[in-house]
C-alpha cells in the first residue's frame, strides 16, 4: 500500500529533538509552572504508550511496509514521552502513572480492529496539535518552547500518516458506512475537545485560546483530515525523496 516512504520518514525523523541544549537557560517562572505541572503530567503520561494493540493490529494487515512504520511510529510517540519526562524532571515535577482521560483512549483503541484504532489516534493527534501550540504559547521557557515545536512538527506528519493509513484501509467501504463513521468520530472529537479543555483550559487560554478558538481550530483539522480521507483533497506525502536521500 506504499508505506514505504513513510517508514524512511520515521527513519530520517529519528533525531528530532537532537537541537535542545538541556543545559541551557531555561526562562520557567513560579506562576507559569503552576500554571502548566497537571496539565504536562497528563500529556505527558498520554504520549508514552508501548504500542502492542496497534503493532499487533497492522500485523494483521499483512503490509511489512505499514508494520515497519507503525513500529516508527510507536518510538516517535515513545520519544516524546521520554523528552516531556526530561523536561519534567528539569523542572523538578513529578511524572504520573495514570490518567482516567488517557485510561479511556486506551480501552477505545482496543475496541476493535486497525481501522478504529488509527481513527482514535487521528482525534487524539488533532487535539495534541492545538493543546502543543497554545502550550508553546503559554510561557516564556526556551526549551518548552522547542519541545513544543518539534511536537507539532511531527503531529502534523502523524495526522497526514494516519489519513494515508485510514485511506487505504476503507477504500472498499460503502459510502453510508463512511459517513456513519464521520459522524461517530466526529462525536467523539466533541467530546473529547470539552474534556480536554476542562482538565487544560487554563493553560491553553495562558497561550491565547479560548473555548471557541479551540473547539474551532480542532474541527477545522478534523473536516480536512476528512477531505484527505475521502480524496477531496491530496494527502501531503511522507517527505520527497531527494530530501530523505540527502
Amino acid at each position: 500500500m506504499h508505506f514505504k516512504l513513510w517508514k524512511e520518514w520515521f527513519q530520517f525523523n529519528a533525531t528530532h529533538f537532537s537541537q535542545i541544549n538541556w543545559e541551557g537557560p531555561d526562562e520557567l517562572t513560579v506562576k507559569e509552572k503552576q500554571l502548566i505541572t497537571s496539565s504536562l503530567q497528563q500529556f505527558q503520561k498520554g504520549e508514552h504508550s508501548e504500542g502492542k494493540h496497534l503493532y499487533q493490529y497492522a500485523k494483521s494487515t499483512g503490509d511489512l511496509s505499514y508494520v515497519d512504520a507503525i513500529k516508527l511510529f510507536i518510538k516517535e510517540e515513545q520519544t516524546h514521552a521520554l523528552v516531556l519526562g526530561q523536561y519534567l524532571d528539569k523542572q523538578s515535577i513529578l511524572k504520573i502513572n495514570h490518567h482516567w482521560v488517557d485510561n479511556v483512549f486506551r480501552f477505545l483503541r482496543k475496541l476493535a480492529g486497525i481501522k478504529v484504532s488509527i481513527r482514535v489516534l487521528l482525534t487524539a493527534e488533532i487535539i495534541s496539535m492545538v493543546y502543543y501550540a497554545a502550550l508553546h504559547n503559554a510561557t516564556q521557557s526556551n526549551i518548552l518552547r522547542l519541545i513544543c515545536n518539534q511536537i507539532c512538527s511531527d503531529e502534523i506528519k502523524h495526522i497526514h500518516f494516519q489519513c494515508y493509513a485510514i485511506k487505504q484501509f476503507s477504500a472498499q467501504q460503502r459510502s453510508i458506512i463512511k459517513k456513519a463513521i464521520y459522524w461517530l468520530q466526529y462525536i467523539l472529537l466533541k467530546g473529547t475537545v470539552v474534556i480536554v479543555w476542562w482538565h487544560h483550559g487554563a493553560v491553553m487560554k495562558k497561550g491565547g485560546l479560548s473555548f471557541r478558538n479551540f473547539n474551532s481550530q480542532c474541527s477545522q483539522l478534523y473536516n480536512q483530515c476528512a477531505e484527505m480521507i475521502i480524496g477531496k483533497i491530496q494527502i501531503p506525502p511522507a517527505v520527497e525523496e531527494s530530501t530523505i536521500r540527502a
